[in-house]
């Protein structure tokens, strides 16, 4: 890529980059499961990321800061799609009950606010049914 790529700096809310990056490493963690040393190294990392979620949540695009060339690729609405998505993933990586309890409460509280256009839909700006779908495994329902 030979354009100008800046850097922007996400220290007050960008939840919704929490989510996503805590969903990746958890899921990394679990298709390297073969190499255990890997493996571990990456749901220590998502454990990591996920406890550094700031008090003040919300997505990236609500401080210019952090977001605001980000909102012309990416303007995402809502962060507590990706905060469940972020925590099913790493309940499904450590099999810890207290991830699933932030999924489960997570994801409540987003679908009370869905919108109407995003109900039923799975696309970068609502996680919500994929949230659904992946936690089928977990026992436990959503």
């Amino acid at each position: 890529m030979k354009y100008e790529r800046s850097v922007s700096i996400c220290d007050g809310s960008a939840t919704d980059l929490v989510g996503e990056i805590v969903a990746a490493l958890s899921a990394a963690s679990m298709v390297f499961k073969e190499d255990r040393d890997y493996s571990k190294r990456l749901k220590d990392a998502a454990e990591r990321v996920f406890g550094a979620i700031p008090t003040t949540q919300g997505t990236h695009t609500m401080v210019d800061a952090c977001g605001k060339q980000a909102t012309m690729l990416y303007n995402s609405t809502s962060y507590q799609d990706e905060l469940a998505w972020g925590a099913t993933w790493l309940f499904l990586a450590t099999t810890n009950t207290n991830y699933l309890a932030i999924a489960t409460e997570t994801f409540f509280s987003a679908k009370s606010s869905e919108s109407s256009v995003d109900k039923g839909v799975v696309y970068w700006n609502n996680k919500l049914n994929a949230v659904e779908v992946t936690s089928i495994d977990t026992q436990t329902e959503i």
